[in-house]
């Protein structure tokens, strides 16, 4: 589920934008996780081949499409007035505003440029969702030709 509505944020301290990755991921894990599991199921009880094996196997097949699911609930980026968050499934890096100097967007994706020249993917940010971006943490929109002249 793609969530791009800025709603209130905590305390009522400013806006914040969520977006995280298409529904359509997690409705594709959960089909998923509906095959395998009589599979899976069957591997664990029945153990049809080398034993302890099978329901290894059976196991990691039950548990491949919820870690999807997690991944795709997860992930994402979160953009407040302080800064923007970028989240994975185990890990989540803060970006102060001050230490943005721009973003870039191509057939990638949208990236943000940080003072030290280095490059944070933001996935899955999109470039249409950049204008709000700006708005929510108080930036100003420059383009290059503003910027030659």
């Amino acid at each position: 589920m793609t969530s791009s509505d800025a709603i209130l944020g905590a305390q009522g301290r400013g806006r914040r934008l969520r977006v995280r990755r298409p529904a359509a991921v997690t409705g594709a894990a959960f089909v998923a996780w509906l095959t395998v599991t009589p599979l899976s199921v069957a591997l664990i009880v029945e153990r049809p081949v080398w034993g302890v094996f099978s329901a290894v196997v059976g196991l990691a097949l039950l548990l491949a499409p919820v870690a999807v699911s997690m991944w795709a609930w997860r992930s994402g980026v979160d953009v407040t007035s302080e800064g923007i968050a970028v989240r994975g499934m185990f890990t989540s890096r803060t970006i102060a505003w001050k230490h943005i100097d721009g973003f870039a967007h191509g057939s990638e994706g949208v990236a943000a440029i940080l003072d030290d020249q280095s490059q944070v993917r933001l996935h899955p940010l999109k470039p249409e969702n950049l204008p709000q971006v700006l708005e929510i943490g108080g930036q100003e929109l420059k383009s290059e030709a503003a910027e030659e002249d």
